[in-house]
């Protein structure tokens, strides 16, 4: 009756379990998983947002498979400010980041065809992939004094058979933009090998200190790329539903790629005219609310210095999260769900972002500022060299 694309296991992990009980019983919990920025006391989001929606053009239709020509116009202006020249012709809006992908992979690949993927990275990205019964290679990140792609990972990308390579600037949940270096060997081998990039860049602006931020691949002319960003991160807004597409790179393949896309965005048309219209009265609000978020995040990650047992949190450049490295024998899965219990702390196992054998946890910046430094505090005690958490009793991941 149902497409073996779909058939995911759908059961409740112990550790989400533990959680869904703890808050139906009403138990105070330490969340430093937050991801939601409207859920975090922003003072941006009030009743001044939504004067751009009272907009009469939202009472006629008029479509357009690109996206509305204002709109798109604003969001080049957006990328003018960053120092790239992206003319609206080569913009569609979607409704959503993952929508995006979607017509990305649409454009580049047939059933049974394989991209690459960074890992560790998003878990969307296996579902994006199964939605499209696409196959993945994950080419490893590797940190060396900071986030790296190994010499592993390009021979991986080397692969004739991949018709698209992925990466995430920065990238989620690292924390890494792609360095100078690597950038430059990827376009090589992309220019070699013929094949397209596919880059989120839906946090670059959020970079800890303002020389961490490298060039967007938005601007990129030597291979065909395809850059991906949207409101719901750098405008805190994921309820509005708008993100983007930027096409990017040789003028022949380039011109072709909008041909087609634009077919693929017409059959959909799925981004409605009130955010369409409010995107150019946002986006001139964009500093002022990055700019609080950006506070945020740089507050909490003194704080993590400040506070870090051990150095045992790595480097972050950019984004919304930090990366724990947990001891070598312990099992994230394990820690975090004793972390819940014993502590009352939810923090992410790192498996659940593909990091693969080494234990890691994962914690969201932007959670507020007192909790996020409690949440410290009990992680710190649960990390002394007195206190481990994982005994020999303690359950594994394979026993969970």
């Amino acid at each position: 009756m149902f497409s073996p694309r779909t058939a995911w296991k759908t059961g409740t992990n112990p550790l989400y379990s533990r959680l869904e009980a703890l808050r139906r019983g009403g138990e105070k919990l330490l969340d430093l998983t937050e991801s939601n920025p409207t859920r975090c006391g922003f003072r941006y989001l009030n009743e001044d947002l939504l004067k751009p929606l009272n907009d009469a053009r939202n009472l006629q239709y008029t479509p357009e498979a690109q996206g509305l020509l204002r709109a798109r116009e604003a969001v080049a202006s957006y990328y003018e400010a960053r120092g790239v020249r992206v003319d609206p012709a080569q913009i569609f809006l979607t409704a959503s980041t993952s929508e995006a992908y979607s017509f990305v992979f649409r454009l580049l690949t047939s059933p049974g065809d394989r991209v690459g993927l960074p890992a560790s990275s998003y878990p969307l990205f296996s579902y994006l992939a199964d939605l499209h019964d696409i196959g993945q290679t994950s080419f490893p990140l590797a940190f060396r004094d900071s986030w790296q792609l190994t010499p592993e990972s390009f021979e991986l990308l080397k692969d004739k058979s991949l018709k698209a390579l992925m990466l995430v600037h920065p990238n989620n949940p690292t924390g890494h933009y792609v360095s100078d270096g690597d950038r430059a060997r990827l376009l090589d081998l992309c220019g070699k090998g013929g094949k397209p990039l596919v880059v989120d860049e839906v946090f670059f602006d959020y970079a800890l200190t303002p020389e961490s931020r490298p060039e967007s691949f938005a601007g990129t002319e030597a291979v065909l790329t395809f850059t991906l960003s949207g409101i719901s991160k750098i405008l805190g807004l994921p309820q509005m539903k708008l993100s983007w597409i930027v096409v990017s790179g040789p003028r022949p393949e380039r011109e072709e790629a909008v041909k087609r896309l634009e077919i693929i965005a017409d059959t959909f048309l799925s981004v409605s005219a009130p955010p369409q219209n409010a995107l150019a009265a946002w986006l001139s609000l964009q500093p002022a609310i990055t700019g609080e978020i950006l506070e945020r995040l740089r507050e909490n990650h003194a704080s993590l210095r400040r506070l870090d047992p051990g150095g045992r949190f790595l480097p972050v450049q950019g984004g919304w999260y930090a990366v724990l490295r947990l001891p070598d024998t312990w099992e994230d899965d394990a820690f975090a769900l004793e972390l819940l219990e014993q502590d009352r702390v939810h923090v992410h196992p790192g498996y659940l972002f593909d990091f693969g054998e080494a234990p890691y946890a994962v914690i969201s910046l932007l959670t507020a500022p007192e909790d996020f430094r409690e949440g410290l505090r009990r992680i710190a005690a649960r990390l002394d060299p007195g206190i481990n958490p994982l005994s020999a009793a303690s359950p594994s991941r394979q026993g969970l």
